[in-house]
């Protein structure tokens, strides 16, 4: 008996004690449900599929993001902002991180 009432006070002080829990909101770096950062790069497309609206590009970092230089996917919000790009082209562009969702949402050519 006395090791129930032990392990139910212990229980019961891991889950009230706040300094103990913690949420998403004290989790630097974690996107947040519904969060909405933009920001701006150059690069060049290494894939581009119009069936699902998705493009590739290799960029330089992203600083307004925190982002090293990488490729990686971003879907193209509206979809026909890919249709006049090729693959190999250097780009200009505009996105934005919505929760963990990357949108693509200007194009430039150079």
């Amino acid at each position: 008996m006395k090791k129930t009432l032990f392990a139910l006070a212990i229980l019961a002080g891991l889950t009230t004690n706040p300094a103990l829990a913690q949420s998403s909101a004290s989790m630097p770096g974690m996107p947040m449900k519904g969060a909405v950062k933009s920001g701006r790069g150059s690069g060049v497309v290494t894939a581009i599929d119009l069936k699902t609206a998705k493009i590739t590009i290799q960029h330089g970092p992203i600083a307004a993001l925190g982002w090293p230089a990488m490729t990686m996917a971003f879907v193209a919000t509206p979809p026909a902002l890919i249709k006049g790009v090729k693959v190999g082209q250097r780009i200009d562009f505009s996105m934005r991180m919505r929760g963990s969702t990357a949108e693509v949402t200007a194009i430039h050519t150079r």
